[in-house]
């Protein structure tokens, strides 16, 4: 099924029950077992599902850590990002985040909330690809 959760109290994601993955280790463990690397990215090979929606995940690591969750359905704004089926279960998901965002422009979202642990969270909408992405960063 390979169904995503993300933690809004711990660094950390896992996908179904048998992969964690915990940001707060120097190198995050089950990487190199579970994921691909390319470059300086590491992809997951297969489908995952999140917000009852199929998207890929990639994890980008340099001098900060930055997890891509790029979803798959084809999207085309009528306005702005928070009127995505996407961003309004992300809020309905993480209540704690529903009054901490900021509409950067039509296409970018950003939360900051002091009560997560993650450095960084935002939506885009790609225009090119005609998909959103969720942009954690650690």
């Amino acid at each position: 099924m390979n169904n995503l959760q993300v933690s809004m109290n711990h660094k950390r994601i896992a996908i179904d029950n048998n992969i964690a993955i915990d940001f707060m280790e120097k190198f995050p463990n089950k990487l190199d077992e579970f994921f691909t690397l390319s470059g300086n990215s590491y992809v997951f090979d297969r489908e995952i599902t999140y917000l009852s929606e199929k998207a890929n995940i990639i994890i980008v690591i340099s001098h900060k850590i930055e997890i891509y969750i790029v979803f798959k359905d084809y999207v085309y704004l009528d306005n702005t990002i928070l009127n995505s089926k996407i961003v309004r279960r992300f809020i309905k998901k993480y209540p704690i985040l529903a009054s901490s965002y900021e509409l950067i422009n039509p296409m970018k979202l950003e939360f900051k909330n002091s009560n997560i642990v993650w450095d960084y969270l935002s939506f885009t909408y790609d225009a090119k690809q005609a998909a959103i992405i969720l942009l954690i960063t650690t």
